[in-house]
């Protein structure tokens, strides 16, 4: 990889390259979302991504905010990773383990829960009927930023 000169300008120019538009309120109607999330490929690791009017992953500067439903009987694969995660229990129960430690965690409708980054983990639905739906919002457009978007599998 070649090494390449910097440039500069002005600071006046910089601060004018910053100024934006005041976003405007968003909503996303529960309805709608969940004909999509029930429609959608269930992956492992999420389901339905929010996105802004205009598309962007990026609901708020630097996070995003993805379901992730875990189907009845279904589980994860342990891993970890260089963002955090704080997932909402919108419906359903299972669990939350932290494989290192082997400690879970009971997770019930409205349950809030932050796994910071490094924690290897993963959930597993036991129930028979009802799919464990989580909103996750995480750092991980910052981290991907950054050049820092690092993750581990069965860790």
């Amino acid at each position: 990889m070649p090494v390449q000169s910097g440039r500069q300008f002005p600071y006046p120019e910089f601060r004018k390259r910053h100024v934006q538009e005041r976003p405007e309120p968003v909503v996303w109607p529960w309805e709608t979302l969940a004909k999509e999330i029930e429609a959608a490929e269930h992956t492992e690791y999420g389901t339905v991504t929010l996105a802004a009017p205009g598309g962007d992953h990026q609901v708020v500067p630097g996070t995003s905010m993805t379901f992730q439903s875990v189907r009845p009987g279904d589980r994860t694969t342990p891993h970890t990773h260089s963002w955090w995660h704080l997932y909402f229990v919108r419906s359903g129960s299972g669990v939350l383990v932290f494989d290192e430690t082997d400690e879970t965690v009971a997770l019930a409708d409205g349950d809030i829960v932050l796994i910071p980054a490094w924690h290897v983990h993963h959930f597993e639905n036991h129930g028979a009927d009802t799919d464990l739906l989580l909103l996750n919002m995480s750092n991980l457009p910052q981290m991907a930023g950054l050049h820092n978007k690092f993750s581990k599998e069965n860790a």
